[in-house]
Order: structure tokens, then sequence, then C-alpha cells
């Protein structure tokens, strides 16, 4: 059976630059590999229980093995295995591609129908990245029973009833001119209790290098993406009425996501977020920010996936989606109080004492809710 060194090259420089970041392929086991014999039976099992998969199929197509890749995602990630990868001939030629997950439990028959506005490679791409994409979701879902099961830190780890977490995707890091293209917010107390997710469509193309980010493509947007206002509207609602119940905002970057959202109500003429809660400001507790507070801003060093690999046990939740970050900011803000409390408070009760000049000496006071907003702001 031919590998991947065979192929095109042109089709194999059209894959490389269609996969977003963090991917990377390989072809399967080379002829003379002691593992070869396994891995053939293997896969073939795998073709056996993903031939439901072919009603997707367009007509006169067939599933055929002239070569195989194995796409994975970085090392750290822990919701996507691998995937196989093999081509769908037509009368055409190799119009699509056929994709089996391993070991993801997600549907991704809704991506094959979408398949026909993109070229085989960027159609690897596109499922690819969509179906991390819905493992995100089954990722929260487990969460809501386990997690509540075995919590981040006892039934009572942190300053307030519950937090909201809030992270947005975008098409770019301008705020003034940039749009919101995903929304999500999980709440929870001591373990995640409720999420929302919302995919926008701005009516504006989605730049390469947004898309080599988050993954978010002009088709899915076309086919899931509300409309702005509206989405935008149903999303802020929701928001504001977990935190007029009490909950406290968390955001990761919180000055970027927070004026980028003010922009956006703005530009569609909605009411803000502070104002839906009863307020002129929102105030949030920003893991990055407290991290840098703590610790320094260096370059790379303050990530959702850098405070990740610092913060969470086994490193980074989830793919790079609004509401895979969510999650893995929630995991953060719960090991930096872990690891660092009396740091944060330590830091927060110098800078009073240095402010006001009254030095006092003795215990540090317990973690209150004043400490990680005093190291949130800008």
């Amino acid at each position: 059976m031919p590998t991947l060194h065979r192929q095109p090259e042109a089709l194999m420089d059209e894959l490389l630059e269609a996969l977003p970041n963090g991917w990377s392929c390989s072809p399967d086991y080379a002829p003379g590999d002691p593992f070869a014999e396994w891995y053939d039976q293997d896969m073939r099992e795998r073709d056996r229980d993903a031939q439901p998969q072919g009603v997707h199929l367009r007509p006169g197509e067939e599933i055929v093995h002239e070569w195989r890749l194995i796409f994975t995602r970085e090392e750290s990630d822990r919701t996507i295995d691998g995937a196989y990868v093999g081509v769908l001939r037509g009368p055409g030629g190799a119009h699509q591609i056929f994709a089996h997950y391993r070991n993801v439990d997600a549907d991704p028959a809704g991506v094959f129908r979408r398949w026909s506005d993109h070229t085989p490679a960027h159609g690897i791409a596109h499922w690819l990245q969509q179906t991390a994409r819905a493992t995100d979701t089954h990722l929260i879902e487990r969460a809501l029973v386990e997690e509540r099961q075995d919590p981040l830190q006892g039934t009572s780890w942190l300053p307030g009833l519950s937090v909201l977490v809030l992270d947005t995707e975008t098409t770019g890091t301008h705020t003034d001119e940039d749009r919101v293209v995903e929304l999500a917010w999980l709440l929870a107390d001591h373990a995640p209790r409720q999420w929302g997710s919302y995919l926008i469509n701005p009516g504006v193309s989605m730049p390469a290098d947004a898309y080599a980010v988050n993954g978010i493509d002009d088709s899915l947007l076309h086919a899931e993406g509300g409309s702005p206002a509206q989405t935008l509207d149903d999303a802020l609602d929701a928001l504001a009425e977990h935190l007029r119940e009490g909950a406290v905002l968390v955001v990761a970057n919180s000055a970027f996501d927070l004026e980028l959202l003010d922009a956006e109500c703005r530009r569609h003429g909605l009411r803000p977020l502070a104002t839906r809660v009863g307020g002129e400001h929102l105030q949030a507790i920003d893991p990055i920010r407290i991290h840098q507070s703590l610790f320094g801003a260096r370059k790379g060093h303050s990530t959702i996936p850098a405070l990740a690999e610092r913060y969470v046990a086994g490193g980074p939740i989830g793919s790079h989606t609004a509401l895979g970050d969510c999650h893995a900011t929630l995991h953060i803000l719960a090991g930096l109080l872990r690891q660092e409390e009396q740091r944060i408070v330590r830091r927060v009760t110098l800078d009073d004492a240095c402010r006001t000049g009254n030095h006092t000496s003795g215990a540090l006071p317990p973690l209150a809710l004043h400490h990680l907003l005093a190291l949130s702001r800008f």
C-alpha cells in the first residue's frame, strides 16, 4: 500500500498550509515496520466501524485506501488521540476525504455534509478542527458530573458563591475593528455547573491568521453562526442574569475581551454587559493578570496553554475554543489559588501598606475576593 511520501507534493503542501496551529501529521507505518501487520488489522476494523458514515458521500463515490495519514494535536491536548484519513474517489477524481477519529466520542456526521465547499486538503482541516470543537462539548458535559464528584479544591475554593468564566474567539486582536465570532461562558461553584456557547457570523471573512489560532472558518460560521445583534443580546442577557445573582466574573485577558464586547455592543446598538448587571463598570478576576502581577509578564509565559502547563495537573484541557478555554481558565484559577494563595495575600497586603503608610505585622489575613480583584487590575 502506498504511503504518504508517494503523494503529489502539491497536495502535501496544501495539507500543511490548511491545518490550523497545533496539528501535525505523519504517514501510516512504512512497509517492513514490525507493527505494520497489527496496524493494518486495526485500521481495517476501524474502516468497518466507520462504514455507516458512507451515507454522507456524494453519488458515485466510494472509500478506497490509496493513502493513509495519522493526524494528531499537540501532545498536551487530551481531547484527541488521532485520526485515520483516506481518499474518497469519484468520477472526477478525489473530491472529498474520508476521516475516522480514534478514541473520540464525537459524531462528526454533520461536517461531512459541508465538505463540498472545500478542496480535499481543506476538507481534512475543516473536519479535524470541527470534530475537535465537538469534543469540548463532551468534555464539559462530563465535567458537570465528574468534577462535581471530585471537586477542584474542596467545596469552597473561591471567595464568593460562584464564578462565571467568560471567553471569546475573534477575527483578530484589535478591539476597535475586530469582531467576536464565538462567545462561551461556564458557571461553577466548587465545580462546573452550567454553560453556554454561541457561534456568531459577523458578516466578514475570517482572516487566515485568526483561523490558524481558533480553527473557525467561514463555512462553519455560515452554517451555524447566528446574527451578531441577536446572538450577542441573548448571550449578554444570560451572563447578566448569573452576575446579578451573585456570580463573580472571571476572564483570562479581561481587558481585551470586555473591551471588545463593549465595542460590539456599540456597533449593534446593544446595552453593554455592565449596564445589564446594574452598574457602570465590570470587575473581573483575571488569572493571567494575577500571574503576571506575581511573576512578571514574560512573553509566551502568560497564555492559557502556558498557565495550564503550570497550574493544571496533566496540562492543558480541551481544544482552543471559547468553551474549552473557559474550562481551562477555571482549572487555572483553582490551581493558581491552591499554589499561590499566601503569595497573593502577601502581595496585596504589602501594596496596601505602602499606599496607606499603615504598616502592620502579624499573621496574614485569609484570601478574599478583593485580593484577587486588586491583582487583576491593569
